[in-house]
């Protein structure tokens, strides 16, 4: 008799596990269509998510409906992957954070549309299945662009009215927002129909952008000066004005090197009247040291804009210096 219990507990369990696996099989029986075959169209794009039944129904439900929208995204996001990889040229923190951001942005914009098709369920996971009308995507990213695209050619005019206010800062600001508004379509056409005729977005202001820069120049009051070996200089004992195509050109960023040593401070940007001072150095016992500025380019990509293309066309410019010849004095 003492085996009684020990037999009924395995009849349990053997029961259990009959009603178990024949629920399983009958589960397989209504396994529907689209998970038996992946659904292929030339109307709709899918996405099929699968998480285990871990946690509330609400809280899994929701996991396999992401997983959904995550696969449904492979299917159209190449863009994504191009502009991951193109935007981590440079790595620090607060690239990084507008790398994430970039592709979330672009990610929503492939996602915005989509419909609940299906919803399936066996012993151990949730699937969903989710879809995207082409139609409905490729009308919406059409859309988004002329978006962009009227927002870079507003940029573009706010750039040229900044520039004849000899506001050039602000003018290479807007110049890189009309290139920004455009960073999701720069490997598509960027043609935009204005009153005067069609223009090429990226091209103009890239252009536009490229010339102020080159526009910018630096001359010193003094092109030389004679000091005693081992003198201190001090700040502003000479004087550079910065102008861009020929008038006063207020925050630009400027860089010395001296020959002669480290500086103190290196970095100035020039005031409202465009002026900015020579910084302090000394003398050496060389008879010539020669002081140079130069616009410093790295500096105002980072003012003007994240974005890293920008940046890069800014870096690559060429712009004038200037040099003081400072002679050692007998």
């Amino acid at each position: 008799m003492k085996f009684l219990p020990i037999i009924l507990l395995a009849t349990v369990l053997l029961s259990a596990c009959s009603s178990k696996k024949k629920e399983a099989e009958l589960l397989e029986l209504s396994k529907p269509q689209w998970l038996k075959e992946r659904p292929v169209s030339s109307t709709y794009f899918y996405g099929i998510g699968t998480t285990p039944k871990v946690g509330g129904t609400s809280y899994y439900k929701e996991q396999a409906k992401e997983k959904a929208l995550a696969d449904l995204s492979k299917q159209i996001n190449t863009k994504i992957k191009s502009e991951q990889s193109l935007y981590r040229m440079e790595d620090n923190k607060g690239v990084y954070e507008y790398i994430q951001s970039r592709v979330k942005a672009t990610s929503n914009e492939f996602l915005e549309g989509y419909e609940f098709v299906d919803q399936w369920e066996d012993l151990d996971y949730c699937y969903s299945y989710y879809r995207l009308s082409k139609s409905k995507f490729y009308a919406l990213k059409a859309k988004r662009k002329q978006e962009a695209l009227e927002l870079s050619f507003q940029k573009y005019k706010q750039a040229k009215m900044a520039q004849q206010n000899n506001d050039f800062i602000l003018a290479l600001e807007q110049y890189a927002a009309g290139i920004d508004a455009m960073s999701g379509y720069l490997n598509e056409q960027t043609m935009f129909e204005t009153a005067a005729g069609n223009i090429d977005l990226f091209e103009v202001n890239k252009d536009a952008l490229s010339d102020l820069i080159s526009g910018l120049k630096i001359t010193y009051d003094t092109e030389s000066m004679s000091i005693k070996a081992l003198t201190k200089v001090p700040e502003e004992t000479s004087r550079l004005t910065v102008t861009c195509f020929d008038r006063p050109a207020k925050n630009i960023p400027v860089r010395f090197n001296y020959s002669g040593g480290f500086l103190v401070t290196d970095k100035y940007k020039s005031s409202t009247k465009g002026t900015i001072p020579s910084p302090t150095f000394t003398m050496t016992n060389n008879t010539e040291e020669i002081l140079k500025a130069s616009i410093d380019l790295k500096s105002l990509g980072r003012q003007i804009t994240k974005n890293l293309i920008v940046r890069q066309l800014v870096e690559k410019q060429k712009t004038g210096n200037a040099s003081l010849v400072v002679s050692l004095k007998q």
